[in-house]
């Protein structure tokens, strides 16, 4: 009798080790009752991850519990959940979660991957389950094969305007019945820079199953980026200009300078050289928002050699011209927008003029003078560039 009893506290001392270790735990395969699918047609095909409810609940209704049926109730309402379902769903409902990464615009051969995440300690705590379980990899297939359609190929962008204040127009092929289903948008249709590119987006009125329906085709390109070229633009550096056009603007300024000493000196005779030296070109800096600003000074700038008359001694001086709102079109010809030109000859203030005998000549003696009083004065609204070392 001593040896039965012996022998049956054994049995129940094993029973209790195994249930107090866990080694009595059911162990769930989850992988068996997750599914991925794919639907709709090739490129803008979906995908779904499900867990398949039916299955599960035939394989485990009558094997999984909850184990703490005095507290079902509040967890059942902590979880938003309905207090009448099966054990089985409630384990999955609570403990597994699942995360696709790409489930939209799909084509066959895609590859797709799904996260499985669970709550590890709330389905042994409540449910007394292991769960063993792994990240999905699934090639999408089986998607529907359907003509497609660029709207690109019926659509032309149009630049018109000057740089940096170009607008951009979309023209439509009107007579492509896709359109009428289809509207386009420029990221933005003003204040466009020559070379800036613009992305036009195609997007539709109805949804990619009724544009199949309807035109037994789908959409293959919802974007497209469309280069600002051949316009005209306020230049920003000589080095934008033709030589032939450069040549040009240094003859002008020349001119201009040589027909002012023709009119106002006593003695324009005695005027030896006019020589170019180089330029200056601002820029109206991007950010500047004041009001009735050029876009530009392109101040071309000459040394003047001449005999001043009383007393008789040589004179060197630098002049400029400067040109405003200066516009290079697509031809490589320059040409003012609203702007003209202005040159140092015409004022004679105390600090660009200076005076030798009887004689006021308007210039400044060196180019660092130059820059100083006419160039540095202007940069907090302007960029510029140079071809002088001021010395």
């Amino acid at each position: 009798m001593r040896i039965k009893q012996r022998g049956l506290f054994i049995v129940i001392s094993v029973i209790l080790l195994m249930w107090l270790t866990g080694c009595g735990k059911k162990t769930v395969a989850l992988d068996d009752y997750i599914k991925v699918s794919a639907t709709g047609y090739d490129s803008i095909g979906t995908a779904e991850v499900s867990l398949d409810y039916k299955k599960f609940e035939k394989d485990y209704g009558k094997k999984i519990k909850f184990n703490k049926k005095e507290s079902r109730h509040d967890f059942v309402k902590e979880h938003s959940l309905k207090s009448s379902m099966d054990d089985s769903k409630l384990l999955l409902d609570t403990c597994v979660q699942t995360e696709i990464d790409n489930d939209k615009h799909l084509s066959n051969g895609d590859v797709i991957n799904v996260k499985v995440s669970c709550d590890e300690e709330l389905a042994k705590e409540y449910f007394g389950v292991k769960l063993n379980y792994s990240d999905i990899e699934y090639e999408v297939d089986g998607l529907k094969e359907v003509d497609k359609f660029n709207p690109f190929d019926y659509i032309t962008v149009e630049f018109s305007g000057t740089s940096p204040y170009v607008n951009a127009h979309i023209n439509e092929d009107s007579g492509r019945k896709e359109l009428k289903d289809i509207y386009f948008e420029a990221e933005k249709n003003s204040n466009i820079k020559l070379g800036e590119e613009v992305e036009v987006r195609a997007k539709q009125n109805i949804s990619n199953r009724e544009f199949v329906e309807k035109y037994g085709s789908i959409i293959s390109e919802t974007s497209k980026k469309y280069k600002c070229e051949g316009v005209d633009f306020y230049i920003k550096s000589t080095t934008d200009i033709p030589e032939s056009s450069m040549n040009e603007l240094i003859s002008a300024g020349e001119s201009k300078i040589r027909d002012y000493i023709n009119d106002n000196w006593s003695k324009p005779e005695n005027l030896i050289s006019i020589k170019y030296e180089g330029n200056y070109v601002l820029s109206l800096k991007e950010d500047n928002t004041t009001w009735g600003l050029y876009d530009n000074y392109v101040y071309m700038v000459y040394k003047i050699q001449a005999t001043n008359p009383d007393p008789v001694e040589n004179v060197e001086y630098y002049d400029y011209v400067c040109f405003s709102n200066l516009i290079l079109s697509t031809k490589g010809e320059w040409s003012f927008g609203l702007g003209g030109y202005t040159q140092k000859s015409d004022d004679f203030d105390d600090n660009s003029s200076f005076m030798v005998g009887n004689y006021r000549y308007g210039g400044y003696q060196d180019l660092k003078s130059l820059m100083y009083g006419e160039i540095v004065p202007n940069l907090d609204n302007y960029n510029y560039t140079t071809t002088l070392s001021p010395n």
